[in-house]
């Protein structure tokens, strides 16, 4: 079997991404270099999609020629044009995979059976060779990936020895990482392929990067790259789990165990010593495998962002009391949207302390399955309050946000800190129709007990057509506090993804005036 993409992290040198991408002209950054050398722009940046299949041959000579030019231009240019040739580089090198993958599919299919017991290595034919030799040429290799797939990918150093020091140092040191850790297969088959010990290293190598460069354009995917670590370091995978049963809280494997004590000995100063520590505390007081791992999660999510207070479910108000609470409401709004009926039940319930207070808050998903393509559904969102113990109505929006087609509600995502006093509830829908699959956040804002909505922006939108003019855009959004103010500042990363791929191309500070005015360009649903 062929496959072009792996499981693993965004923007990973030496890992090919495989939908050829229709990268957003306007999101490129344009300024000059100030005198310094100008970087030739790469066409393929702003519309790569439009590049026509070509011979495997022609493939490899238009890389090693864009290679070359890059190497031709790279003495005494600044690190910011440097950036804009890597971008380039990394799109074209994105569409080529993906071309020379479709016209290799043959061989790439059966690349497994290739291997020799006798030889303990893949043993090519002589109908084979040729091609593999000359991909070579241009530091692209084939890389088994598991499961009896194999892709096409550039070799872990391609983007550190074309570019050497040439880039900033954020951009130097992620690749470098990237390069480093991809010299040897992650996880397969759902297992980890590592020591877990060496799987901490790596969490820590990415705080390290994430302490140095909080500001980076790549911090998103740095951030993406640590949390996956931790999560995998101390709960596994499922052929490789640390728990011998995974219901048993008591079941903790002993090696991973003792490889946890001696974490913390030795790194209990950092941040992924500090997660790993509450990790082995709570093994003594969560009651499950499940609500350790819901605990742990959350306190990873956390460790690069604004703090959150969340709390664990209040005993005496659950389900029951909520749909008690909002039935006199419920009782007077529709319960059908034109002749299709609506079906609302409870999406989730989050606890958290704000401003000395204890909150509880509901989401309610209205569905519309019946109403075909044109339905749109929604989230309806409840805050209440404890009181003197008692649990009391604060304010809800009926409609809040999310929603999709075909009836669908969308989600509660999470809670995020917006400011000093505010707490941003985060709602996700989406649309798939037609090749086209667009996701956005409508985030709303809790402060001072009401609810207003804070700001829309949507985070993905691609296009998959079976004859070209396929594309994929990613947006990220992260608070970022400012000294001496209420609210914090909106941190969007907007640029081109792939699967689990991500690019960053541009990134846009949006300060809190009178509420987030969003750019056009990031609200746009496309449908």
């Amino acid at each position: 079997m062929t496959c072009t993409s792996t499981q693993i992290r965004g923007l990973i040198p030496g890992v090919l991404l495989s939908i050829v991408l229709f990268a957003a002209c306007n999101w490129g950054n344009k300024k000059t270099d100030n005198g310094q050398k100008k970087a030739k722009t790469d066409s393929l940046a702003h519309n790569q999609s439009q590049e026509p299949a070509l011979a495997t041959k022609a493939y490899v000579a238009e890389l090693i020629s864009r290679k070359k030019e890059i190497e031709r231009q790279l003495p005494g240019i600044s690190p910011e044009a440097a950036v804009r040739l890597y971008n380039g580089l990394a799109l074209y090198v994105d569409s080529a995979l993906t071309g020379i993958t479709e016209n290799e599919g043959g061989w790439l299919n059966v690349y497994v059976n290739y291997y020799s017991e006798e030889k303990n290595a893949i043993v090519l034919p002589d109908s084979v060779r040729p091609t593999v030799t000359l991909l070579a040429t241009a530091g692209i290799e084939p890389w088994n990936i598991g499961e009896g797939y194999t892709e096409l990918r550039t070799k872990p150093t391609f983007y550190t020895e074309i570019f050497k020091t040439s880039l900033p140092a954020d951009y130097r040191s992620y690749l470098q990482l990237n390069a480093d850790e991809d010299t040897v297969l992650y996880s397969a088959d759902a297992g980890l392929m590592l020591p877990f010990s060496l799987i901490g290293q790596r969490a820590l190598h990415w705080e390290q990067f994430l302490t140095t460069y909080p500001n980076s354009i790549l911090a998103d995917n740095a951030r993406e790259n640590f949390e996956m670590y931790c999560r995998d370091y101390l709960f596994g995978q499922d052929n490789t789990p640390s728990f011998d049963n995974h219901q048993e809280i008591s079941s903790l494997i002993p090696g991973n165990k003792q490889t946890y004590l001696s974490f913390v000995q030795q790194h209990g100063n950092t941040k992924t010593g500090a997660i790993v520590k509450l990790f082995l505390d709570k093994l003594a007081t969560e009651k499950s495998v499940e609500s350790l791992r819901n605990t742990i999660y959350a306190e990873i999510r956390q460790v690069f962002i604004p703090r959150m207070e969340l709390l664990p479910a209040q005993p005496g108000f659950s389900t029951a009391q909520v749909e008690q609470l909002t039935k006199a409401t419920y009782d007077t709004v529709p319960t059908e949207e034109g002749s299709y009926k609506i079906n609302r039940d409870i999406d989730s319930l989050a606890f958290f302390r704000q401003d000395g207070h204890t909150y509880c808050l509901a989401t309610f998903r209205n569905g519309i399955p019946a109403g075909g393509g044109p339905a749109t559904g929604w989230v309806d969102v409840w805050v209440f309050k404890n009181v003197d113990g008692n649990w009391q109505h604060t304010d809800h929006l009926l409609n809040a946000g999310g929603g999709g087609m075909y009836g669908n509600s969308g989600i509660f995502d999470r809670l995020t800190r917006l400011g000093t006093g505010t707490t941003g509830i985060v709602l996700s829908g989406g649309i798939t129709h037609m090749g086209s699959n667009i996701s956005w956040d409508d985030v709303l804002a809790f402060n001072n007990d009401q609810l207003t909505k804070a700001f829309s922006i949507v985070n993905s939108n691609a296009y998959d057509s079976p004859v070209g003019n396929s594309y994929c855009k990613y947006t990220r959004w992260s608070m970022q506090p400012v000294a001496q103010e209420d609210n914090y500042r909106l941190v969007i990363i907007a640029g081109n993804c792939s699967n689990a791929h991500n690019l960053p191309l541009e990134k846009t500070v949006v300060p809190f005036k009178n509420g987030y005015k969003i750019p056009e360009k990031f609200e746009d649903r496309g449908i």
